[in-house]
């Protein structure tokens, strides 16, 4: 392979809409101490770009900035005292870059926040891992407990958290409700095993879910979606249940009275994976390597529908916005 000094990568000088995302010819980064350059093959995109684009992220943004949390790809120089083994020039790595950098066509990262890659495992695969399949393995296991024989209402359930959640609470032996925003998204939902499905968008939607759930009410609400939805979605947890918020990817507030809470004895729990990153590193860091086992298992499967060349990262962020997408959305250089 022949290396040069340039690369292209797409950067935000500004705040605002998708046309801020702007390819520049940069020089190619140089590893410092403890770091691996890596040629991406794939970065993932996700909603917390979209807010992070518009400077509404819950950390500010500074500018200019090169988006992408998340890299995959071959290792092309190792910077001083970095552990070799286990990483060696020509070996495939996920890189998780909490300062971005991903949208690119190479990329510096700390060794510490690199994992090997089984060869089975596909780069656009692997980009699915660090965000969305960390944060569904922590909400599930370390956030909700045990949910054998319980039922769960999964919202936007075609995403690529989603449909991972779906796949993860079924082999817990939960049974699984999923809902989202479009008959479409749902006929991919039910592909991933969910048991019934429910358009919230729809009138009326929380009678008709207890309606088809044989009169019963939730035990658990996996929410990410905000404002009425979030709003409307306790009408369907039964007394005693839990909801988990982790997003509101609408933007909207919702609102409900906190005596609600002690009227139906219902519970509102929250997450957010950069706690678990910083906090509890060592919990974090075997959810993800629990997911890298399944996938190379065949006991997870990964949709990659949303694929986009580099040069279109406009449309991938105009698509994720107006949830267009459905499972992991993905940059490829």
């Amino acid at each position: 392979m022949t290396m040069t000094n340039a690369m292209r990568q797409i950067q935000i000088a500004e705040y605002g809409s998708p046309t801020v995302l702007t390819s520049i010819n940069t020089e190619m980064p140089v590893p410092q101490a403890g770091e691996l350059l890596i040629r991406v093959e794939a970065a993932g995109v996700n909603y917390s770009d979209v807010l992070r684009r518009k400077n509404i992220y819950f950390m500010p943004t500074p500018l200019p900035y090169v988006l992408g949390a998340e890299a995959v790809g071959e290792i092309v120089k190792i910077g001083d005292g970095a552990p070799s083994p286990p990483f060696q020039l020509g070996s495939r790595v996920l890189a998780i870059l909490p300062f971005g950098g991903g949208y690119a066509e190479y990329v510096t990262a700390n060794a510490q926040y690199c994992v090997s890659l089984p060869p089975q495992i596909d780069a656009k695969v692997a980009t699915a891992l660090f965000v969305q399949g960390s944060t569904a393995h922590l909400l599930l296991h370390q956030v909700a407990g045990n949910i054998s024989g319980k039922t769960l209402l999964i919202h936007a359930a075609a995403g690529g958290v989603g449909s991972l959640l779906i796949q993860l609470a079924k082999l817990a032996g939960a049974n699984v409700i999923a809902a989202s925003s479009s008959d479409e998204k749902l006929q991919f939902a039910q592909k991933m095993s969910a048991d019934l499905s429910i358009n919230y968008t729809k009138p009326d939607w929380t009678n008709r879910l207890i309606q088809e759930n044989k009169g019963k009410k939730v035990d658990i609400i996996l929410e990410t979606v905000g404002g009425a939805i979030y709003t409307q979605s306790f009408a369907c947890l039964r007394p005693g249940g839990t909801m988990i918020v982790y997003g509101s990817a609408s933007g909207e507030r919702g609102y409900i009275h906190s005596e609600h809470f002690v009227d139906e004895s219902q519970n509102l729990l929250s997450f957010n994976l950069a706690h678990f990153i910083q906090n509890r590193a060592d919990v974090w860091q075997a959810s993800l390597g629990a997911m890298i086992g399944l996938i190379a298992e065949g006991k997870i499967q990964v949709q990659t529908a949303s694929t986009y060349a580099l040069k279109d990262v406009a449309q991938a962020h105009q698509d994720l916005e107006n949830r267009q997408t459905t499972g992991k959305v993905v940059l490829i250089p």
